[in-house]
C-alpha cells in the first residue's frame, strides 16, 4: 500500500509526520507532502497552494491512502470534495472542525459528501475539537462510510501513541 502523509500546520509536525512515516515504512511505501509555509516564513498553511501540491503529488497514482493530522485532515477533505484526490481510504487524526469553520471553508459540505471509507482518530479532550464534539458533528452530517476511534484520557492535540496508530493503520488500510 502507498500512503500520502499530510501533517499538521506547525513546523513541529514535520518531525512528527517523518516519525509516523518511518513507523509505517515497515508495511507500506509512502510520500510526505512538505508544506510550502514551512520554508517560506508564513505561519499558516495556504490551502489553495497545498491543494494543488497534493493534487500534483497524486497525479497518475491509482492506489493510495491518505493519513493526515489536524490541518492535513482539512486539506484531505477539501481535495476529496473537489475531486482532485481519490484515495482508497483515509485516516484523520485530531480533526480541527472549528478551525475549518473559522477560516470559512465549507467543512460541513466536505463531511456530508464524504463517501470514501474514513477513520477519524480523536483524543477524548483534544483542545481543538473533542471526541464528543466530533462524534456529534459526524452524527449530524452523516458521512457515508466512517468510523470514529477515541483516544481516552488524552487532553492534548498530540497523537504520539505510535504503536496504536500503527496497528490501526495496518488493519484499516490493509482491508
Amino acid at each position: 500500500m502507498h500512503i500520502i502523509y499530510l501533517a499538521g500546520n506547525s513546523l513541529n509536525n514535520k518531525t512528527w509526520i517523518e516519525r509516523i512515516k518511518s513507523e509505517f515504512d515497515s508495511f507500506s511505501s509512502g510520500t510526505i507532502l512538505y508544506y510550502d509555509h514551512w520554508t517560506n516564513g508564513n505561519k499558516f498553511i495556504d490551502f489553495e497552494t497545498e491543494s494543488k501540491n497534493l493534487s500534483d503529488l497524486v497525479k497518475n497514482k491509482k492506489n493510495y491512502c491518505i493519513f493526515a493530522k489536524s490541518v492535513g485532515s482539512i486539506l484531505a477533505l477539501k481535495t476529496i470534495y473537489e475531486k482532485t484526490t481519490s484515495p482508497q481510504k483515509v485516516i484523520l487524526c485530531g480533526h480541527p472542525y472549528l478551525l475549518a469553520k473559522e477560516i470559512s471553508l465549507p467543512i460541513d459540505d466536505y463531511l456530508k459528501s464524504l463517501s470514501i471509507p474514513t477513520t477519524f482518530i480523536q483524543n477524548e479532550s483534544d483542545p481543538l475539537y473533542s471526541f464528543s464534539q466530533l462524534e456529534e458533528t459526524l452524527k449530524e452530517l452523516s458521512p457515508a462510510n466512517y468510523q470514529l476511534v477515541k483516544n481516552p484520557n488524552n487532553d492534548t492535540h498530540d497523537y504520539e501513541d505510535y504503536e496504536k496508530l500503527t496497528i490501526l493503520v495496518k488493519s484499516f488500510f490493509a482491508t
